[in-house]
């Protein structure tokens, strides 16, 4: 499960911010909501047919898209932000000290320009994600 709680700090004017989750060959977007500190709360289930050790191998790619329109006619600008990628295995294994329900809760994800690594912070994007097996309850 990933939750897309927020978005604080996004670049841009009027812009129209909507957050894509890329998951174990599935992707699940929120809706597309308005300003530079978007609220979106949506959670999303990956459900996945694997081995313990497979999935942990797997990633979870967040990423933000921008659309606004340009000033020549329909045609869209779409600025990318991020990925922030992050293999499972980190999500299950940096919890386990914490508690057993191997997730990682309201954090804050910088996101940035991986093409240009000089520019710096492009926002951040709050989230919780858990790794959960079958029967397995999500910490509160």
């Amino acid at each position: 499960r990933v939750r897309v709680i927020e978005g604080r700090q996004l670049p841009g004017n009027n812009i129209k911010p909507v957050v894509k989750v890329h998951v174990c060959g599935q992707t699940h977007r929120t809706r597309i909501k308005r300003g530079n500190n978007p609220y979106f709360d949506e959670i999303f289930f990956y459900n996945v047919h694997m081995t313990p050790l497979e999935l942990l191998d797997e990633t979870v790619s967040i990423r933000v898209r921008k659309n606004s329109a340009c000033s020549k006619g329909s045609q869209m600008h779409i600025a990318f932000y991020g990925p922030f990628t992050v293999m499972l295995w980190n999500i299950s294994a940096s919890c386990l000290s914490v508690f057993l329900g191997h997730a990682v809760m309201r954090k804050w994800l910088l996101l940035s320009n991986p093409e240009d690594t000089n520019s710096g912070a492009k926002g951040y994007i709050k989230v919780s994600m858990f790794v959960l097996g079958t029967g397995d309850e999500p910490p509160v």
